[in-house]
């Protein structure tokens, strides 16, 4: 008969226990109270997916060592048990596969989420610094502002005051006179008109407004 590799002693999950802890000492399985491990190894209880298998390999060594004839039946029983445990490693190893996908792209989303957060805090640093340029920028476009008004309002001034017009004083008229219209000849002033400096009656004997013709 072909032989058959059996789990170590321990705790597992017994399948004729509804999945309760039982002890399998290598050969057979044990109430508790009956249930006398060597080690402290053996104390620790293993997973139920670990317990079935150990179930079904308990079953098949049960068959075995109570004498069951090699026939068609048992050997189809053995073969059955057989695949179930074959199915249930294969089982234990695609959960682990699982698993350690999961904390594959736990950690790649981890890792995105921390560059994302980077992202975001780089991105507020910046708006930052823009509000700050902007704030600044607006404070000089209002000083000029100001100072635009200042000189709008100067110039306003000087427009609406009148003009300084500089008048010219009078030239003093001097007192010229002259005695005859010789006088008045030899001061190069003939002909002397009327309005002219040193025009006098006496020197328009024909009263026309122009002496000394």
């Amino acid at each position: 008969m072909e032989h058959i590799d059996l789990p170590a002693a321990g705790w597992y999950a017994a399948p004729h226990a509804n999945g309760e802890q039982r002890y399998w000492d290598g050969a057979a399985w044990h109430e508790p109270a009956e249930a006398e491990p060597t080690t402290p190894f053996l104390k620790k209880p293993v997973t139920r997916r670990t317990g079935a298998i150990v179930a079904g390999a308990a079953l098949v060594l049960g068959l075995v060592v109570g004498g069951v004839s090699g026939g068609a039946g048992t050997q189809s029983e053995v073969a059955a048990l057989k695949a179930q445990v074959s199915g249930l490693q294969s089982d234990v190893a695609e959960a682990q596969a699982a698993a350690e996908e999961s904390v594959d792209t736990l950690a790649a989303a981890t890792a995105a989420s921390d560059a994302m957060t980077k992202e975001r805090d780089s991105a507020k640093a910046r708006v930052a610094e823009l509000e700050a340029a902007a704030t600044a920028a607006q404070a000089e476009l209002d000083a000029r502002a100001a100072t635009i008004t200042d000189l709008q309002g100067k110039v306003a001034v000087k427009d609406a005051a009148p003009p300084v017009v500089e008048v010219a004083a009078p030239e003093t008229q001097k007192s010229v006179y002259y005695k005859n219209c010789t006088a008045a000849r030899e001061a190069g002033a003939a002909p002397v008109r009327r309005g002219d400096p040193g025009y006098a009656s006496h020197l328009d004997r024909d009263g026309d407004g122009i002496g000394c013709e």
